[in-house]
């Protein structure tokens, strides 16, 4: 007979305990007193469950297993050598007998040393104790897996409602984000260097720069600086980042953990992670605070960084907004962008916007290219003055706390809209009457919520030092003129605010490949125009009309920027009589 040797265990942290030695020694010392011959190196699964079964679909015994069946590997004098038999598996006995039967009829013969069993076709054909014996140590084993699972989860879920209420803490070697360290003594600490990074991120994000564009630089500091190295793994991570890169850039800034805060989650054997009830405030020390969290986190900026790149040209202003009017796929920008002057001294570029899905994947059939100059010189005449307002330009006076009170309120919303997600799937997977009176709660807090935003937004407004039209229009001008300023950074700022005012304002760009039109639809159906193959501007509808009665909008975001809008379209209209 030839022997293989198995070992296996379930949790990665009993790798540096002895039950490796311990099981090898036991089938090794086994196989020297039968005298058999070792057949191969030992199979071994780390950290492989035997109760979900893994170590049988993508462990270490499984392939083995795989082998057989097919053919591979002759198990007519083979041996299987466990030190217990759940080693195997401690799934239902049942499922258990349904995968070893066809092994052993194969051939393959499996030695349990604790047991002295030898399970083999003659054992399961002529030893019904020998076979009821499997079955009820399968039994046994997989009760107590089911029991031990129930056990450890309730434990867990007494630790974390002891560590909302404040009462005590939760063990301190679970993996947490790679800008916290931890303490002789247990604790969290964030160090200076790693905050100054996180704190970067944040401002850069509000500052209109780019997942890419944050990543590059910090790769440029820690050319000169270790400090800006990426950060060394956690315990159990094998392989270090060598550079920084735009998704762990975008990974920190959705990361609520910079607040202080810690999601606990179920993460069940088998399928995918869910929220275990609220999150718990303060487990982390805080290094930003919820307003700038939730700046930099808002829709509209995130919308309008899209796709920035990694440099500093930012030549599609029309970003994400731009769709195929056949697939309602993206549209990008291709060709140059750099601008050279033609023989009529006029300033073009070799810059088209083409259907992602026509021109990459092959997958659209509208391959028509708009020039990129026919479509955002028509729409920035049309609407930049309307998009763009006081938030775009800096002011005079210090309006940072209502700009605060605004953060803090949307801050508030995202939370609370947060909080109801969790909540909805509970419900889902376990009805609760109690879960649907803390839903009920929730939605009339997101309510209240919404009305605080609305509020702070239009107290925000009123603060900002309203300027003249004619100088609204003048100031629209002037950044218009700095989309080609020489100077680079003047350049990306003046497209930076561009490109945000236009993600405020625009829904969709539709491109029509029958008819050669770009349809352009405003936000909350403000108006609708479309712009012609030759650039000129057609079937321009306001949609607000004269309306100046927004009382009947129920959502209060809705209504304040509708308001908005309107306002700026008044200033624009005056300013343009005035001048006239």
């Amino acid at each position: 007979m030839q022997a293989v040797q198995y070992a296996r265990w379930s949790s990665m942290e009993q790798t540096k305990g002895s039950t490796l030695a311990r099981q090898l020694d036991a089938t090794a010392t086994h196989i020297s007193e039968m005298g058999w011959e070792i057949y191969r190196p030992p199979l071994i699964d780390r950290g492989k469950s035997a109760y979900t079964g893994d170590n049988i679909e993508t462990g270490q015994l499984g392939k083995f297993a795989k082998s057989i069946m097919t053919g591979t590997v002759d198990a007519t004098s083979l041996v299987l050598v466990v030190e217990e038999l759940d080693r195997l598996s401690r799934q239902p006995a049942d499922v258990m007998l349904s995968w070893l039967s066809p092994l052993v009829r194969r051939g393959l013969s499996i030695k349990v040393v604790s047991t002295g069993q030898m399970i083999s076709v003659e054992m399961l054909d002529h030893d019904m104790g020998g076979l009821m014996m499997i079955l009820i140590t399968a039994f046994g084993s997989h009760t107590e897996s089911r029991k031990k699972a129930g056990r450890v989860a309730a434990a867990w879920e007494k630790k974390r409602e002891a560590a909302r209420d404040g009462q005590a803490t939760i063990q301190r070697n679970h993996r947490h984000p790679k800008w916290i360290e931890i303490a002789t003594d247990g604790s969290f600490f964030v160090p200076e260097d790693k905050a100054r990074i996180v704190r970067m991120i944040f401002e850069n994000r509000i500052a209109g720069i780019g997942k890419g564009l944050t990543a590059k630089k910090l790769n440029e500091l820690s050319q000169s600086d270790p400090a800006y190295a990426p950060w060394p793994l956690n315990a159990g991570e094998r392989k270090a980042p060598k550079m920084w890169t735009p998704t762990y850039v975008g990974r920190i800034l959705a990361n609520r953990a910079v607040l202080g805060e810690w999601q606990p989650y179920h993460r069940p054997r088998k399928g995918a992670a869910t929220p275990a009830g609220d999150p718990i405030s303060d487990f982390y020390p805080q290094v930003i605070d919820p307003a700038t969290f939730a700046r930099a986190n808002e829709k509209r900026l995130v919308d309008a960084l899209k796709h920035q790149g990694r440099g500093r040209g930012l030549s599609n202003l029309l970003g994400t907004r731009a769709a195929c009017g056949s697939c309602g796929g993206r549209m990008d920008a291709l060709g140059s962008a750099r601008p050279f002057i033609n023989k009529k001294g006029e300033q073009r570029r070799h810059y088209f916007l083409y259907c992602r899905a026509a021109k990459v994947a092959k997958t659209c059939d509208n391959e028509r290219g708009w020039p990129y100059d026919k479509v955002e010189g028509p729409l920035l005449d049309r609407i930049l003055t309307l998009a763009m307002d006081d938030q775009h330009f800096a002011g005079d006076i210090d309006i940072s706390p209502l700009e605060a009170a605004v953060h803090n309120a949307r801050a508030t919303v995202m939370e609370t809209e947060r909080r109801i997600g969790i909540l909805i799937d509970t419900l889902e997977t376990v009805p609760s009457d109690a879960v649907r009176e803390r839903l009920s709660m929730r939605q009339n807090e997101l309510a209240i919520a919404k009305e605080t935003v609305a509020k702070a937004q239009e107290e925000l407004a009123a603060a900002r030092g309203k300027v003249s039209p004619a100088e609204h229009i003048r100031r629209v001008s002037e950044v218009r003129a700095n989309m080609w300023a020489e100077d680079a950074d003047e350049r990306f700022e003046a497209r930076r605010k561009i490109k945000e005012a236009l993600s405020d304002v625009i829904d969709v760009i539709k491109f029509d490949p029958e008819t050669g039109k770009v349809r352009v639809s405003l936000r909350n159906g403000v108006a609708v125009f479309s712009i012609t193959a030759d650039g000129e501007i057609v079937h321009d509808f306001d949609l607000l009309k004269d309306n100046d009665n927004f009382e009947y909008i129920s959502d209060p975001e809705k209504r304040a920027t509708l308001m908005a809008y309107k306002s700026r379209r008044k200033r624009t209209k005056t300013a343009k009589a005035f001048s006239s």
